[in-house]
């Protein structure tokens, strides 16, 4: 009596019969790299949710570039109140700073952004808008300071320099005895 004979009769723990439908079959794990048809659409989706999470994640990164100069105004304006209104080279320094950089930054909005630019889902419209107000926010505090300083030439006495001679087209007197 050797194994053949006693493997027709019960079935060794080894070896499964998989053409049918018994409860082994059923509770037998799949083999390893199987993927089933329904988790390959499961794994579509989550793929589309990873690739959504990730567009989502680089638009609030790019509103958040859009608003940084924003958060700057408070101390900007906080440097330029403590430097006085008086006319000196650190005024003039920092108020000049404070007008050069912002401009500056709008003219290199398209390299503050080029991070962002290759993803086309990720729409920069908002956060070049937000860039640009908040660096203008920087500009019109610059001209404030300008103004306190006495600077910006905004009054009528400023002008006259401009204003033209007039010229008298008729005079008229009295005859004065000599």
């Amino acid at each position: 009596m050797g194994p053949q004979a006693n493997d027709a009769a019960t079935p060794s723990r080894w070896r499964v019969n998989l053409s049918s439908a018994s409860e082994g079959a059923k509770a037998m794990p799949s083999p390893l790299g199987y993927v089933p048809a329904d988790a390959v659409s499961n794994s579509e989706t989550t793929l589309n949710a990873k690739q959504r999470s990730k567009t989502e994640m680089m638009q609030k990164r790019a509103m958040e570039m859009g608003i940084a100069p924003g958060k700057n105004i408070f101390m900007q304006g906080f440097m330029m109140w403590m430097s006085g209104s008086s006319i000196n080279i650190f005024s003039i320094m920092i108020t000049g700073m404070a007008f050069i950089n912002p401009v500056k930054s709008i003219l290199a909005i398209d390299d503050t952004f080029k991070r962002f630019a290759h993803d086309p889902a990720v729409d920069l419209t908002l956060p070049k808008l937000a860039f640009v107000g908040c660096n203008c926010g920087m500009i019109a505090l610059a001209l404030w300071k300008l103004n306190t300083m006495g600077l910006l030439p905004i009054t009528a006495a400023d002008w006259t320099s401009f204003l033209v001679d007039k010229t008298h087209v008729e005079s008229s007197s009295v005859p004065i005895a000599l």
